[in-house]
């Protein structure tokens, strides 16, 4: 089937689609500044942005042995984490969501009490890390602290919500999310007990998992999250980037270049549902159904890129809950990955069939 026939039957569907599903997502909590790093100052209210991650790379090794004074331009504070910005993707979407993670720890903070107010439930276990997301054409560089992160475990939500009551809320979500695996010390923790829990149900939610960059992570403990993944009682996808990606197929000894191909190795060796690579011009989708690669509505001067692939994830999941094959999802995911990093928002169901719409009447071309 051609790329043009996914993304126009995903459409169709989404078209007559108003269901509202209830998703569980978890399990971080960041708050991001968002900032440009100037190359050249012309005046007190313009400057050059130094464009790209090489250029950036250049100008630091450059002073290797000096010193240097780099400006940073502060563009916008928002929430953060690769779950709350999914969770919001979802929300905008129609659906319904329970968070669990570190919006704060006495009270929700302020900069997520919107989007805590729109959620179904809300249970908040520490303060929340905190980013500075240098932001370049090609891509983007997270400075994170996050030492409160330690407080999310699967000990201190119960401590918030008793076993019996996290069984019962699992009976009710059509999709769990655990986001951010590498800020999390205590996930693998979490996932083996709602594994535990899933198990004994009749009705298993549909499982997916965002490792997050696992770069400082050792390669046994990748090696352990990816056994626990695996053994997961219930349909899962694994979803990753480019780069995570690469350490991932290191870690399992796969030697493939080729993203297609590469996702299919992973899924053989882990023997879930799916794997899911998404670069930035667009995404692979190896599964159980079906697999194959597709182009994504790609721009050389995205808006906002910190979370572009967590709205990937919130469009991929938006049609998986929804029963729509694996190609569908897949052009659920590049568009709605491809209007946020336009627009620095998530899309509502209106504006992303509107942007499907225009990206098929340019036959997948510049939108």
């Amino acid at each position: 089937m051609k790329q043009n026939d996914h993304v126009k039957k995903a459409l169709d569907k989404l078209s007559g689609y108003d269901a509202q599903k209830h998703f569980l997502v978890g399990f971080d909590g960041f708050v991001d500044e968002i900032i440009h790093v100037v190359d050249k100052r012309k005046n007190p209210d313009e400057y050059q942005r130094i464009k790209d991650i090489p250029a950036f790379s250049e100008r630091i090794a450059s002073v290797a042995g000096l010193s240097a004074n780099i400006e940073l331009v502060p563009i916008q504070t928002k929430l953060g984490g690769n779950g709350p910005i999914m969770a919001n993707a979802i929300l905008e979407q129609g659906h319904e969501v329970s968070y669990i993670g570190a919006l704060g720890k006495h009270y929700v903070q302020p900069i997520f009490r919107d989007f805590a107010d729109r959620c179904r439930e809300v249970v908040s276990l520490t303060e929340p890390g905190y980013t500075d997301a240098l932001e370049f054409y090609d891509g983007k560089i997270m400075l994170g602290k996050m030492n409160n992160l330690v407080e999310v475990s699967f000990e201190n939500l119960l401590k918030k919500k008793k076993k019996e009551e996290v069984a019962a809320l699992l009976k009710e979500v059509d999709l769990i999310a655990f986001t951010n695996w590498t800020m999390l010390a205590n996930l693998n923790s979490i996932i083996e007990a709602f594994s535990e829990l899933i198990s004994k149900q009749k009705k298993k939610p549909l499982v997916f998992l965002d490792l997050a960059d696992p770069k400082k992570r050792t390669n046994e403990s990748i090696i352990e999250v990816l056994d626990i993944i695996s053994k997961i009682p219930s349909k899962t996808i694994l979803g990753m980037n480019m780069s995570e990606s690469t350490i991932i197929s290191l870690v399992l000894g796969i030697k493939e270049d080729d993203i297609l191909e590469r996702a299919m190795l992973i899924r053989q060796k882990l023997g879930i549902a799916g794997i899911l690579i998404h670069p930035v011009n667009g995404a692979a989708i190896a599964h159980e159904k079906e697999s194959l690669w597709m182009e994504g509505p790609y721009t050389r001067k995205p808006k906002l890129t910190t979370g572009a692939g967590d709205n990937f994830n919130a469009g991929f999941c938006n049609g998986w809950v929804a029963g729509f094959d694996p190609g569908q999802c897949l052009a659920m995911g590049v568009c709605t990955s491809g209007f946020y990093v336009r627009n620095g928002k998530s899309p509502t169901r209106d504006e992303l069939r509107d942007f499907m719409k225009k990206w098929i009447e340019a036959d997948l071309g510049t939108v």
